[in-house]
């Protein structure tokens, strides 16, 4: 009994069942592997017919259109019938004497009517002209006073002055006024001889006309005989500081004046 023992055993035939296990597995994989490839071609085969059924459609817009010409039509040979001409109207003496009158009449009107639109015309143009002339004077007047030959200009380090001139061409404002002994007594009632000979001074020397020029300040120039106005145009455009000293039975005479950026701190 124990030899027939030993004999049976049964584990020699396990490693061939999980042999053909193995090969089921490998079998199966394979079988995938092969379904794979097979649908990898065939989406290869389709995409390639796809493409070229695009190409052919390309191919088929980018053809160029054809242009159908028509060829102008034949002209007419044949010859236009001659037109008869009109009867020419016949004409009296009477007729021409009144469309003469007709046409003499309408002239004296047009004339009469071209004086008066002419006569308005001139009539605006002069007071334009006036009116230009008035406002070019001051400016170019005013520009030449800056621009002198004799005028030396100076920077300024102060901000409300754009520059400084000095010109030694610059004379007395004659006066009516006579001095006693002693220095002038400067006076700044607007109503003045005094007052007004300053404006006189200020204009000539800023070269701004009187009615053009608007007088912000005039004060002591620190002595009774000195005196310092500030003025602008009426635009405010050009703006000037003067400072002027009185001579002796001849005048107010402008000793310096400042061409300003502003107005504000100026006095």
């Amino acid at each position: 009994m124990a030899d027939t023992k030993r004999r049976y055993n049964p584990q020699p035939n396990r490693p061939q069942g999980k042999k053909k296990k193995m090969d089921k597995v490998l079998n199966g994989l394979i079988g995938v592997v092969v379904l794979l490839i097979l649908v990898v071609a065939a989406m290869i085969i389709i995409g390639g017919k796809s493409d070229d059924n695009d190409s052919a459609k390309e191919n088929i817009t980018k053809q160029p259109e054809t242009t159908v010409t028509q060829k102008p039509a034949e002209e007419d040979t044949e010859e236009p019938e001659e037109q008869e001409e009109p009867e020419e109207p016949v004409v009296t003496e009477e007729d021409k004497k009144d469309d003469d009158e007709d046409i003499n009449d309408a002239d004296e009107t047009t004339t009469e009517e071209n004086k008066g639109d002419s006569a308005i015309v001139d009539s605006e143009d002069k007071t334009q002209t006036n009116s230009d002339a008035s406002s070019n004077n001051n400016s170019t007047s005013s520009e030449d006073k800056t621009n002198s030959a004799t005028a030396e200009k100076e920077s300024s380090k102060d901000p409300v002055v754009k520059e400084v001139i000095k010109d030694s061409n610059w004379k007395p404002t004659a006066t009516a006024q006579k001095d006693s002994e002693g220095a002038h007594n400067s006076n700044y009632d607007k109503n003045s001889t005094d007052w007004k000979e300053k404006i006189t001074t200020l204009s000539t020397t800023t070269g701004l006309a009187e009615n053009d020029m608007i007088v912000w300040y005039i004060k002591n120039g620190g002595s009774p005989d000195t005196a310092i106005g500030i003025v602008s145009s009426n635009d405010k455009k050009d703006k000037y500081r003067v400072n002027m000293k009185w001579v002796k039975n001849k005048g107010w005479k402008p000793t310096k004046m400042e061409v300003l950026n502003t107005l504000t701190g100026a006095y």
